[in-house]
């Protein structure tokens, strides 16, 4: 019962930290983001990337573990896997890009 608590809180915890990305880059698509104050509708996210990262890697590990057990069902967790990856995958990026200009600005 905890287990399955823990997953519905890191797929809650997953699905709105890809909201929280997604959302300010419909917003900025749709009406421009042009200045730098702008770009402070995406700092919710920004705060959330550590908890939004762990959330997200353990949600991608579920998914694929249902996968993989090929039930009827499971085509469901698909999208939510890919979805999951590219989230992943730009939060790591942005991590890289953040220690690159830290450590390179010295």
């Amino acid at each position: 019962m905890l287990r399955k608590l823990g997953l519905g809180i890191a797929y809650l915890i997953a699905i709105g930290y890809t909201l929280l990305i997604l959302l300010p880059a419909l917003y900025c698509l749709q009406h421009g983001c042009k200045s730098g104050g702008e770009g402070d509708i995406f700092m919710p996210a920004f705060f959330l990337s550590p908890y939004g990262a762990i959330a997200t890697a353990f949600s991608l590990l579920h998914a694929a573990r249902q996968i993989r057990k090929r039930q009827s069902w499971s085509w469901l967790f698909c999208p939510l896997a890919i979805i999951f990856a590219v989230v992943l995958l730009a939060t790591l990026a942005f991590f890289a890009l953040l220690i690159y200009h830290l450590a390179s600005h010295r």
